[in-house]
């Protein structure tokens, strides 16, 4: 009874329409506004102008690219990693402790 009832639930998952495959235009891409899209378009552009000038807590720049880097040590357990030139104490990750790093010398990399 039970492997015929599991059956019937699987036959009954697979036929809604929630598990089918969508053909390509079943569904139309994008909403277009009552207004239109040209004006719609506008709108945003006009919007993002005005943000422009405001004092916004958050900006849309491009992320930082990173800076250069170097390979460190732990002072307490002698980890060899890499971090920005400016480090001066990180967490290790090999003994889980904050502590003080040391530059390694431009040579002692490879």
């Amino acid at each position: 009874m039970n492997e015929q009832f599991i059956r019937d639930v699987t036959k009954a998952v697979k036929e809604t329409k929630l598990n089918q495959v969508l053909e390509p235009g079943a569904t139309p891409r994008r909403y277009i506004p009552a207004q239109g899209l040209r004006k719609h378009n506008e709108r945003i552009h006009e919007e993002s102008k005005l943000a422009d000038n405001k004092n916004l807590p958050f900006t849309f720049s491009k992320p930082r690219k990173s800076g250069r880097s170097s390979y460190f040590t732990c002072d307490n357990c002698g980890y060899t990693f890499s971090a920005a030139t400016n480090t001066v104490g990180v967490v290790c990750n090999e003994c889980k402790k904050f502590s003080t790093c040391t530059e390694l010398p431009d040579d002692a990399e490879s």
